[in-house]
């Protein structure tokens, strides 16, 4: 019988389990943290250096209304590129910190900026106008760039440069694409950086200041941040630079210890410009920066009772001067009513308003249109002239290209910004365009301020005789006085630094003043006394009486393209005139601006 054969009973189903999904947080940890795409990586490092180029200018502008804007360029660029290349050098050769260690404190630090210069700026006596640039440049700006292109530098190791570039390219590479962006942005914004601030309050410095050190802690943000909520609450308060209704009270209460009030103040396209009067002399001054446009002594009862005035007086006696083109003798000009004046550079239009006044039709060209609007609110000039508010070399060059170009039988060049004259409106080719707008019989007066020892002021004197072949008189505006040396900066301040007035006319011909009448003086007691250039302080042009002087006065004249070879003098200019500006009006004016 054959055996049976065993089947085996299949193994019973496992049990079914259902398939559980993955937690996201288990996800995260499994698949790693997602990578940042090539944009991003680079735009942190980007981002970085832009708020550094951008700290740059801004911390020009703080400077400028207590330094002076030359004086506070000095050397500025060079160090900027030294302190963002020390940056760079030291994230690549030095042991790291903990990333983002760096910008953590960048941003608390750059928040308390603008304090730091509150509290360094009633020093700006002691340290002068070449020491103090230096000092408060660095702490408001080197101090600032060298950490940013540190971390810029750190946040670039996100780029994996070196294991594209190699391990000794990739510091070169980052170094000088970072420099590159950084020095280019940086010119950049600074060509921009004066028609923002008179754009909108929102891109005045301080308040650039404050956005780019709550970008900075945007990009890196910790518990650092809390130690810049004094800066802030300060700035806010109680800092007399920060444009606000308050802050504008407290500047008001901190003058009025000097019995000083701002009347009005506004960032425009020339630096901070303000109207401040004193109480206690009786006298408004409108100021741009570290210079003064002019100024006036108020009409008070007390000096109309007890000294007979009927009008304001100029502050400065050169504006009065600079009419007595009105007086230069010529029997063809036009008389008043029928003659036409042409102003380049306004101030306060003290001349403008003098001419208006005469009945003769004036066309003013002025670059900053907060000054010419403050002329008319603060200091009378009359609405009835023709203003032209642009770059008076650009719209000079157009002038003389039309075909039925304007004529005018006086003009008056009267500039002056930054606590020295710009040269490029005292080159041959701007002079000879003003030449080319008078009438044959026209006139014009032309002021220049400088140190008349100067080679750069011989330069521009010489300029104005090749034009007008000679036709010309020199006058100074004061007595040559002792040359005196500050304590501060231990730099000589000579006091030839003067206002050099220069009456040319279109024509051969002797130039003389007629005898001003009463209707001349227009009431003003400080006409009568220098409406008429003193004969006394004539001085000769500086190849008077060189031989061969035609010849080497052409070659002499300054010429378009020229300028910055003199900006070693145009530096040493604007620091006489920062002495001269602190003996004008009290330390405190222009420290608290």
């Amino acid at each position: 019988m054959a055996p049976k054969s065993r089947s085996r009973a299949p193994p019973p189903a496992a049990a079914a389990v259902p398939l559980q999904p993955i937690p996201p947080e288990a996800q995260k940890q499994q698949n790693g943290p997602p990578s940042k795409t090539l944009v991003e990586r680079i735009a942190l490092p980007m981002g970085i250096l832009t708020l550094a180029a951008i700290a740059s200018p801004v911390s020009q502008a703080t400077l400028a209304p207590v330094f002076g804007a030359i004086p506070s360029a000095v050397n500025h660029q060079q160090a900027l590129i030294a302190s963002s290349l020390l940056g760079f050098l030291l994230y690549h050769f030095l042991p790291k910190p903990s990333a983002g260690t760096i910008g953590q404190a960048l941003a608390a630090y750059s928040l308390w900026i603008p304090v730091v210069q509150t509290y360094l700026f009633p020093y700006s006596t002691i340290l002068g106008p070449t020491w103090g640039p230096i000092l408060l440049g660095f702490l408001s700006c080197h101090a600032l760039v060298l950490p940013a292109t540190y971390a810029a530098a750190e946040t670039m190791s996100a780029l994996n440069l070196s294991a594209r570039a190699g391990p000794y390219f990739a510091p070169v590479l980052s170094t000088s694409l970072g420099l590159l962006h950084l020095l280019s942005f940086e010119r950049q914004f600074a060509t921009i950086l004066p028609g923002l601030a008179s754009l909108s309050a929102a891109f005045t410095p301080v308040k650039l200041q404050l956005l780019i050190g709550s970008t900075f802690a945007y990009l890196f943000p910790s518990k650092l941040t809390i130690l810049a909520l004094p800066a802030l609450a300060h700035t806010f308060l109680a800092n007399p630079h920060f444009d606000s209704v308050r802050n504008m009270d407290v500047l008001n209460q901190q003058l009025a210890l000097q019995n000083w009030t701002m009347l009005e103040r506004t960032w425009s396209n020339t630096g901070y410009v303000s109207v401040l009067e004193s109480s206690g002399m009786g006298y408004r001054v409108l100021r741009c920066d570290h210079s003064l446009l002019g100024g006036e002594f108020l009409l008070t009862d007390e000096r109309r009772e007890r000294e007979g005035w009927v009008v304001n007086e100029s502050i400065y006696s050169v504006f009065e001067t600079l009419e007595a083109v009105r007086l230069m003798e010529d029997e063809a000009r036009a008389g008043d009513a029928d003659a036409r004046a042409l102003v380049v550079g306004l101030g306060i239009g003290t001349a403008p308003k003098a001419f208006l006044a005469h009945g003769i039709e004036t066309t003013v060209v002025e670059l900053d249109p907060v000054v010419h609007a403050y002329a008319q609110t603060y200091f009378g000039l009359p609405s009835n002239h023709i203003s032209i508010l642009r770059d008076a070399v650009s719209w000079a060059s157009e002038a003389v290209t039309q075909e039925e170009r304007e004529k005018y039988d006086y003009v008056l060049h009267d500039v002056f910004t930054g606590g020295a004259e710009p040269l490029s409106l005292f080159t041959e080719t701007f002079i000879r365009n003003l030449r080319s707008l008078l009438n044959p019989s026209g006139a014009i007066a032309i002021n220049y301020a400088g140190d008349v020892k100067f080679p750069l002021t011989a330069k521009v004197l010489n300029t104005i005789d090749a034009v007008f072949d000679g036709q010309c008189r020199i006058f100074r505006d004061t007595p040559h006085a002792p040359a005196s040396e500050t304590e501060g900066d231990k730099v000589a301040v000579n006091d030839d630094f003067t206002n050099i007035i220069v009456f040319c006319r279109n024509t051969p011909g002797a130039i003389t003043f007629r005898r001003p009448v009463k209707e001349d003086f227009l009431g003003s007691k400080s006409r009568e006394q220098y409406l008429l250039p003193n004969p006394r302080l004539e001085i000769p042009f500086p190849l008077h009486n060189s031989p061969n002087r035609r010849q080497r006065v052409r070659a002499e004249a300054l010429q378009v393209g020229e300028e910055q070879q003199w900006s070693a003098q145009q530096v040493e200019s604007a620091k006489k005139h920062w002495y001269v500006m602190r003996k004008v009006l009290p330390d405190v004016v222009w420290e608290l601006w």
